[in-house]
């Protein structure tokens, strides 16, 4: 069988479709300088949520987990006028790293940060809904929970999306049964299939963007 060349094809659509501009190598830059750890979403599944988020006409979007911003640059950035941002990080020295980031971006107007951990955090944006889409991409035990949230608070014909669905490709690994993340990872997929409120699959593209349309 011919080997296919993954690393190949992601560069060839970062090349033509996900180009990093100065503000996105900045964010990693930033982020990496201050020893975050390096787990921002790829350009090229930035650009898959972007279109995403364009087929639905989202106008109202929640990012659980923002880490330093570099995923809500991407999604700010594919809401129309008067569309905004909602980012969720329940740390207070991040939270200021990514206004900072979303401001260099010239996305202060169509974003907002909040500070917070689930559930209380999300109980708080729930006033701020119905969404249009949710992002997640935070602790993966908390998945199914946020998943929880995001049917009771994406409307329908919204999307469920999440980062890490493969989670490093441990989730049909055999071997992974002890791992809280990767019993999170797999709850949430199995639940995103199984969910009749939800027309899902996952995306095969960087580490897995699940992605639901809410059909009831």
């Amino acid at each position: 069988m011919e080997h296919i060349d993954v690393a190949a094809r992601e560069a060839y659509i970062q090349q033509l479709f996900a180009p990093e501009d100065d503000v996105l190598r900045e964010i990693r830059e930033e982020a990496a300088e201050r020893g975050l750890p390096d787990i921002h979403i790829r350009p090229e599944e930035g650009r898959m949520i972007q279109v995403l988020l364009k087929a639905v006409g989202a106008r109202r979007v929640l990012e659980i987990g923002a880490l330093a911003g570099y995923s809500g640059v991407w999604i700010a950035r594919a809401l129309p006028e008067g569309g905004r941002l909602f980012s969720l990080e329940k740390d207070a020295e991040r939270a200021r790293l990514v206004r900072e980031m979303f401001r260099r971006a010239g996305l202060s107007e169509k974003t907002e940060v909040r500070v917070g951990q689930a559930p209380g955090g999300l109980e708080a944006l729930s006033v701020e809904g119905p969404f249009c889409a949710v992002f997640i991409d935070a602790d993966k035990t908390g998945y199914p929970d946020y998943l929880d949230w995001a049917l009771d608070n994406v409307r329908v014909g919204g999307l469920v999306l999440a980062h890490n669905a493969f989670y490093h490709d441990r989730v049909f690994d055999a071997d992974q049964q002890d791992d809280q993340f990767v019993r999170g990872v797999r709850l949430f997929n199995e639940r995103l299939a199984e969910e009749p409120r939800l027309f899902g699959t996952i995306i095969p593209i960087g580490d897995g963007i699940a992605a639901a349309v809410r059909v009831g």
